[in-house]
């Protein structure tokens, strides 16, 4: 009869057990969620809700995240140069040009043979006629009344400078 007695009292307590957990603590209950709320979201609810009381805990502020984003690792690489641009001949250099004439016209005589202008180069005064060299740099190609053509040697290019007017 002992053992009758034993399990009666056993059975009986695991009833009492299970039928009144909240005697026993928060152990043998779970503990409720604590209700999230977005970040910068108010609803209707919220706004009506009475202050909460200092022992209850406090909502939570969590923002809403995916956890099970696919992630990746993967890196581009870096785009390809263009292959039109390297297609292409480099563009031809700039055509060299004559640097600007370094004579300064003061006068001009006729003698009747031929014109003869004078120029200055610096304080070097030159008189210099049709088919002369100046410095091996320049060379007189025509005097007329008005305007006297040298070309630059080194370029092949002409120039010319004006000399007054006619006589």
């Amino acid at each position: 009869m002992a053992r009758r007695l034993f399990w009666l009292a056993f059975l009986g307590s695991a009833a009492v057990l299970a039928a009144v957990p909240e005697f026993f603590g928060d152990q043998a209950e779970p503990r409720a969620m604590p209700r999230v709320q977005r970040l910068g979201s108010a609803t209707a609810e919220n706004a009506s809700a009475p202050a909460v009381a200092p022992s209850a805990a406090p909502e939570v502020a969590v923002p809403a995240a995916d956890l099970f984003a696919s992630q990746s690792w993967y890196v581009a690489p870096p785009p390809a140069p263009a292959m039109a641009a390297s297609a292409l001949p480099p563009p031809a250099p700039a055509k060299p040009t004559a640097p600007p004439l370094p004579f300064k016209f003061i006068g001009k005589l006729d003698d009747r043979r031929a014109l003869q202008v004078f120029l200055l180069r610096g304080e070097q005064v030159l008189v210099v006629r049709e088919g002369d060299l100046i410095d091996k740099t320049y060379k007189v190609q025509r005097i007329d009344a008005e305007r006297m053509t040298l070309v630059y040697l080194p370029l092949d290019v002409a120039q010319s400078l004006d000399v007054g007017s006619a006589l």
